[in-house]
């Protein structure tokens, strides 16, 4: 993973500790191996794979380049938003 990419990730880790967010990273965009980073980090193997994990759940959510948007909006252009990113997402998943 690109760091650019890594970091567009950012705000949908919200919930991660920096711990975690740093040990993901070590692994897909430094490249360290998990037992490396593991040993660096002093924690299990397993909680280095539960990290990338994570990051990798948030990366498959946020197709790369779109913005996560929040606003407020009356109902009808709510629906009318929400409806334009379904079809958004079909049509990248068509691409794939």
């Amino acid at each position: 993973m690109t760091p650019a990419r890594f970091d567009a990730l950012l705000p949908l880790l919200g919930r991660l500790s920096l711990d975690t967010v740093q040990i993901a990273r070590a692994v897909l965009v430094d490249g360290q191996s998990k037992a490396e980073v593991a040993k660096a980090a002093g924690v299990t193997r397993q909680r280095v794979g539960q990290a990338v994990q994570r990051v990798e759940a948030a990366a498959d959510a946020a197709p790369e380049g779109w913005e996560k948007v929040e606003l407020w909006l009356p109902p009808e252009l709510a629906r009318h938003v929400e409806q334009l990113a379904i079809e958004a997402r079909a049509q990248i998943e068509r691409a794939d």
